[in-house]
């Protein structure tokens, strides 16, 4: 079931370049690993953002492309972001 409306959402970066989505935003769309989600991340205070398209992992985890993260200069896991996913 895709995402039917905006969430937003705090998440710390991980090793990887991946940031997990808390379980309850999985719960409530029933959101299945391979998925294909709108995402929109930027660092906490600051003021640029990113938008990309990723597919869920099986741990619920997405990956953040390296464009997007030299593009914001997340250069070590650890970053808070404010994330955002869009429905299609």
């Amino acid at each position: 079931m895709p995402v039917t409306e905006t969430v937003q959402f705090l998440a710390r970066l991980q090793k990887w370049n991946r940031i997990q989505i808390p379980v309850e935003v999985r719960w409530r769309f029933k959101l299945e690993a391979g998925e294909l989600l709108n995402v929109r991340v930027s660092p906490v205070g600051g003021l640029a953002d990113e938008q990309f398209v990723a597919r869920l992992l099986s741990g619920g985890r997405i990956t953040i492309p390296w464009e997007v993260v030299w593009a914001l200069k997340l250069d070590k896991p650890g970053y808070m972001l404010r994330v955002r996913l869009i429905p299609h």
